[in-house]
């Protein structure tokens, strides 16, 4: 597969706008259904920005587009399946299939949900793609339409970070490409739990390095604290003062299948508390090791490192999860399968085969 071209459009930088926005003809994809892993299950288009929800920001940063499709529930709450579409105010409201399938999948029902409604006069060429949770997103959005216009033989103009990384899901692309690349890859295995780096290397895109700020998206809650984004209370979304200590006694020998369990400085704590804990640590790990929007099984994780530990010895719960992990990295990075078949597949065999040792030695399970 062809690799993406790293030459960007720097003559637009983003310190000198240039002077005006031009009459770009386009529609719009917003992206707003993630399950927010990262921020305890708070649905990200409800954060408040600057007395804005950022649904509402994203919303007004394509009030030039003609046409607008939202792709997630509407105000951020569970949508029920059977109103899965629901159009208001000229906004349309969808959902990908299937649920949660990422963001090509959800980029798929949004660029199909734009070719549903009534037919009209003109075409227009091209679709602004945003994300949600970029707060800035009004002031990317116009230098890409001043990029997109200065460039008009890329099929997108991609936001670039200061250290070089391509933000596909803060674009501007051609219509046409865009739909065929959506479905040569529906023709091959599907738009779900696709990476979007194989959407973006089918067509021709071209950088533009935005300034320092514009691009930056609210993924954690250190994040959203540093754009002064409070953090409701609630399940899921523990205040910094109700966070718990790591307790520094292992688990005695008789609970061997359990790995060391996060305590509070002062009462133990209930399972939907630690829950919370791991949801939490998961997504800032993730996030420090630029992983992007991981979904992390944690039940299936940690029960291959019950199994591991009661099966083996003990030690061997965190070396089994690393290999594993390791295993399906590679499998995902090389193609071999999308990150979560990956994933299922590298505990299967573990957990099968830690299960094999067992009963070759009469442990069980």
């Amino acid at each position: 597969m062809e690799s993406v071209p790293r030459a960007g459009v720097r003559s637009l930088n983003g310190d000198t706008p240039g002077r005006g926005v031009p009459r770009l003809a386009f529609d719009a994809v917003i992206l707003a259904g993630g399950r927010s892993s990262r921020l305890g299950g708070v649905p990200k288009s409800s954060l408040v920005f600057e007395g804005s929800t950022l649904l509402a920001r994203t919303l007004a940063a394509v009030e030039a587009a003609g046409r607008v499709v939202v792709v997630g529930p509407r105000d951020g709450q569970p949508a029920d399946p059977a109103d899965a579409a629901r159009a208001a105010g000229g906004i349309r409201f969808v959902l990908e299939e299937p649920r949660f399938g990422g963001p090509v999948a959800a980029l798929g029902a949004g660029i199909a949900a734009l070719g549903e409604g009534p037919p009209t006069a003109d075409t227009r060429p091209w679709v602004a793609v945003l994300a949600v949770d970029v707060p800035r997103a009004a002031e990317a959005l116009e230098l890409l339409r001043v990029a997109a216009a200065a460039e008009p033989g890329a099929d997108a103009i991609v936001a670039e970070d200061n250290d070089g990384r391509l933000q596909p899901l803060l674009g501007v692309y051609r219509r046409a490409p865009l739909e065929r690349a959506l479905v040569e890859l529906a023709s091959q295995g599907g738009l779900a739990d696709r990476p979007v780096k194989h959407l973006i290397a089918r067509l021709a895109v071209q950088p533009l390095r935005l300034p320092s700020g514009l691009v930056d998206d609210v993924d954690t809650w250190p994040a959203a604290e540093r754009w002064g984004i409070r953090r409701p209370e609630g399940p899921g979304t523990p205040s910094t003062a109700e966070e718990p200590e790591m307790s520094e006694s292992a688990p005695e020998s008789g609970n061997a299948a359990q790995p060391n369990t996060v305590q509070p400085a002062t009462a133990q704590p209930g399972q939907s508390d630690v829950d919370a804990v791991l949801r939490a640590w998961s997504a800032e790990l993730a996030d420090a090791l630029e992983l992007g929007e991981l979904e992390v099984d944690i039940d299936a994780v940690l029960g291959l490192a019950g199994v591991a530990a009661h099966a083996i010895v003990r030690p061997a719960a965190p070396l089994t999860t690393f290999l594993a992990a390791y295993a399906a990295g590679y499998a995902a990075g090389s193609g071999q399968a999308t990150e979560r078949a990956a994933m299922e597949s590298a505990i299967d065999v573990a957990r099968r085969l830690a299960k094999s040792r067992a009963q070759q030695a009469g442990t069980g399970e």
